[in-house]
């Protein structure tokens, strides 16, 4: 295996036995020779390769098998069938209270766990102060963690994970437990390990952090990695497969010709733009155009000045509770901002079908110089369900120039008027 690869899987399957009576444990033990367990595959031949350096986001819904593949990685389980291969030390900040001694103190937890990740007494006592330091726990360093809130247990627990020196750093969900302040001091942790050329596996259900921290994502279903790409394609298609009644399909499927042309979910390519579009097709966004503030159609902008996107939607059916969105994306994909007739409290009719419906959303584009992507939304929303009708992400790249010169970097452009006086 060569030196750049991280992390490799070979056909890894894991299978738990159920058993249906405690005492039909007792009888496999006793008669062997017959099965009296109902076999369950938790993960269905996963192959796949990490780069060193590479940061890799897994999502998928509960029951996917995510963790169950994150803890073979860490070595806690033992895959029924496969090979692995790990090349560095891991630190892996999984379930919650995994590693820790609920008796223990905080300080006495950071040198069991420590030792267990590799390290020797010395080495920990070198960075106690900074593990204590990230942490930010105070005296509870020194209670018993059992007496800890889930925020604080999961503070100790990541200043461990990252303070050990690792080649390798799984973070299964767990941030989402601290406050704002942790998860920021995280995620700078998170670059620095990222400009260090540290190999970072990510789980969370958060689409914007695995767009805006992930180089490459996988989704997971049913045990099996379905569709792998860049993390903005990965979390479109995961969308559909939440909201949309579409058949789960995998990397393969979604490249025939058919799947391409014809039945959505779909990737096309528009106006030099990979575009992904799904919906029941009950309807669709036939048209669409942006205007400057002069009136010009055009896919290019001046930071803070107004433009309009307009939309022509037909109907081929009745739609209850109709509603029309737009969301305006930085060129990694994450939402910069999101709204919709539903979020404005826009009271829209139920649509007939062959209804011809004109839409318009007037904003300022007040965001700094970059490549932006507006995507587009036709929606139903009944009785709190939503189904998508015809989805346009990513519909069209626009680009946005300085406003008088002005070269301020950042996502919003705040037009903040600068006065100093010399005396």
């Amino acid at each position: 295996m060569g030196e750049e690869i991280a992390i490799s899987l070979k056909n890894i399957s894991k299978c738990y036995k159920r058993y249906a009576r405690p005492v039909d444990r007792l009888k496999e033990i006793l008669l062997p020779s017959k099965s009296y367990a109902q076999e369950f595959w938790a993960l269905r031949d996963i192959n796949i390769e990490v780069p060193k350096g590479e940061t890799l986001g897994i999502i998928g819904q509960n029951g996917s098998g995510k963790s169950t593949l994150l803890q073979i990685i860490a070595g806690t389980l033992t895959p029924t069938t496969g090979e692995v291969f790990v090349n560095g030390r891991i630190s892996a900040l999984l379930e919650l209270g995994s590693g820790f001694n609920p008796e223990f103190t905080g300080r006495q937890n950071v040198f069991f766990n420590g030792q267990i990740l590799g390290l020797n007494k010395e080495q920990i006592e070198a960075k106690f102060d900074d593990i204590a330091a990230f942490a930010d726990i105070g005296d509870f360093i020194d209670q018993p963690v059992k007496t800890y809130s889930s925020g604080m247990f999961v503070r100790l627990a990541f200043a461990v994970a990252v303070n050990v020196e690792p080649d390798i750093l799984i973070v299964d969900e767990a941030l989402a437990v601290g406050d704002i302040k942790f998860q920021f001091n995280c995620f700078l942790k998170f670059k620095e390990f990222q400009e260090k050329g540290i190999t970072i596996l990510f789980v969370s259900h958060d689409s914007n952090s695995i767009k805006r921290y992930c180089n490459y994502a996988v989704i997971m279903n049913n045990g099996r990695i379905i569709y792998q790409n860049k993390p903005n394609e990965v979390v479109n298609y995961y969308t559909n497969l939440l909201f949309a009644n579409e058949t789960v399909k995998t990397n393969e499927e979604l490249t025939t010709k058919e799947e391409r042309n014809l039945n959505p979910p779909t990737s096309l390519t528009v106006g030099g733009n990979l575009e992904y579009r799904y919906g029941d097709a009950r309807g669709e966004i036939s048209k669409f155009s942006i205007e400057n503030s002069e009136g010009v159609c055009t896919q290019t902008f001046i930071s803070c000045e107004k433009i309009k996107v307009q939309l022509e939607i037909i109907t081929k059916e009745f739609i209850e509770f109709p509603v029309f969105a737009m969301t305006l994306k930085d060129s990694r994909g994450e939402d910069i901002y999101v709204t919709n007739t539903y979020t404005q409290n826009l009271d829209v009719p139920n649509l007939p079908a062959n209804s011809l419906v004109k839409v318009s959303f007037e904003q300022s584009i007040n965001v700094c110089p970059g490549d932006y992507f507006i995507s587009l939304g036709f929606v139903s929303l009944s009785q709190g369900n939503i189904t998508p009708i015809d989805r346009r992400y990513d519909a069209v790249q626009i680009k946005v120039l300085s406003l008088n010169n002005d070269h301020s970097s950042g996502i919003v452009n705040l037009q903040s008027k600068i006065h100093f006086e010399i005396q």
